[in-house]
């Protein structure tokens, strides 16, 4: 995907979102109806295996009750049979358990089948049979034993076997029943097990679907936020490019209201020269040479910020250096020396202006009054931080005559320009100028003097 996003392009882009989200969405509705009746399903085949399993063993124990009473019918039959042949008793020790057996065995098979009419008819049909037949082999075994042995054997032939092939009959065809029934629960267990086996697997493609659905889902939506991130971004380089341009033609208008400024200020100084040359008062020319003196610095210092053009804030030491080389060049020789000790602080550039202009000032009075008579001295100027303060010190310290506190008053009373621009650029700093000597003790007639300023740091 591209970069940046046209909003034309992005549009089309949500609206094939849009639709593929409702195919989505559809999708993953019908897969979670099939899941569901998927899970009903295997639900409902479970519960009916196990009565499926319950009726299949039902079954096998009918099956596995008939073929008991058959074997305890044949078993009595087999005893009364070897009994009257050979009038051995001993054959009739197994004849009465297998005769108490058999109404145990019908009961089981009556509980076994109360459920079947058709069966329980064809039971109670046997169980008539079963009970003459036991009533003619106890008559044939008391005949015998009361000494009436052609009579019991006779009683025997006549009889025969037709009352015990019915009850055979009668019981084989309860154990068809059964088989049929059997064949028929097996079969639906067959056919349970596999529709079970079918909603597994629907309900495993119904979770796969699912699944793929949300990956595909939540790969829609990462679609989506790259491409409003894209329109995003593309909007904001638009506006930033037109921001960008609109900068460049701020600062291009500032650059020449600079540019002016510094013409217009070298215009004025130029002609207040060409007055103070023209006057014949000397004290007229006095106060234009003053005037002039003062813009020249007003002058100086804006140059500087203008060859920073372009930033909000500037260095304090980068910003003093040429200030103090351009005040060195106008020194008429070298008794008076020029240094600097600042700190690399970065501050607001009119905040930076307003310093110069105070520097300017002061180091300009101190280098015509604080060293007569061709005096040497220095004077230092340091900007440093003051964590005491809470701001940066600004200080301008001469080593000359000092400040003398005797005229402070008429100082005060005949306040000139100069001082009225240092105190203007100080409160437009937030602090005031402090004035006293820089060593009041000294005792070579030179206290010099101190000029601090507190600038409080701005958030």
């Amino acid at each position: 995907m591209d970069a940046t996003i046209p909003p034309s392009r992005y549009r089309r882009l949500r609206a094939a979102f849009g639709r593929t989200r409702k195919r989505i969405l559809l999708t993953r509705m019908g897969l979670f109806f099939l899941l569901l009746g998927s899970v009903a399903a295997i639900l409902f085949l479970t519960l009916r295996a196990d009565r499926t399993d319950d009726w299949v063993e039902h079954t096998l124990r009918v099956r596995s009750e008939i073929e008991g009473l058959l074997g305890s019918l044949r078993e009595a039959e087999g005893a009364q049979r070897g009994y009257l042949l050979t009038g051995d008793a001993t054959y009739l020790n197994p004849y009465r358990p297998a005769v108490a057996l058999l109404p145990d065995q019908i009961d089981k098979l009556h509980a076994l089948l109360s459920d079947n009419v058709a069966q329980t008819a064809r039971l109670e049909a046997a169980d008539a049979l079963i009970q003459t037949r036991i009533d003619q082999l106890d008559e044939t075994i008391e005949l015998y034993a009361a000494g009436r042995q052609a009579e019991a054997r006779s009683e025997l032939e006549r009889q025969g076997r037709s009352v015990s092939n019915s009850i055979v009959q009668r019981l084989n065809e309860l154990d068809a029943e059964e088989v049929r029934n059997l064949v028929q629960r097996e079969q639906n267990r067959r056919e349970n097990r596999d529709l079970l086996l079918i909603a597994i697997i629907a309900a495993l493609v119904a979770t796969g679907g699912l699944a793929t659905a949300l990956l595909r889902a939540e790969k829609l939506h990462v679609a989506e936020l790259n491409a409003a991130n894209a329109s995003l971004e593309g909007r904001v380089s638009a506006r930033t490019a037109e921001l960008e341009n609109e900068r460049q033609r701020v600062e291009a208008l500032l650059s020449d209201v600079n540019h002016r400024v510094g013409n217009n200020l070298s215009m004025v100084s130029s002609i207040l020269a060409l007055q103070g040359r023209k006057s014949d008062n000397a004290e007229a020319r006095a106060v234009l040479d003053a005037a002039r003196e003062h813009i020249g610095a007003i002058g100086s210092a804006q140059r500087r910020l203008h060859l920073l053009a372009g930033r909000d804030s500037v260095r304090l030491d980068t910003y003093l250096e040429p200030l103090l080389e351009d005040l060195e060049e106008l020194l008429p020789d070298d008794r008076i020396a020029l240094e600097l000790d600042a700190g690399p602080m970065e501050l607001p550039s009119k905040d930076a202006v307003s310093i110069g202009i105070i520097v300017n000032e002061l180091v300009t009075n101190a280098v015509k009054h604080a060293f007569p008579d061709e005096m040497r001295g220095t004077i230092l100027i340091r900007a440093q931080p003051d964590s005491k303060a809470g701001g940066i010190a600004v200080e301008i310290v001469d080593d000359g005559v000092g400040y003398h506190v005797d005229s402070a008053d008429e100082e005060m009373e005949n306040e000139g320009l100069g001082r009225i621009i240092v105190a203007s650029m100080s409160r437009s700093l937030g602090s005031e100028m402090k004035t006293a000597p820089a060593d009041p003790g000294a005792g070579s007639g030179r206290p010099g003097t101190k000029h601090r300023l507190v600038i409080p740091i701005k958030a």
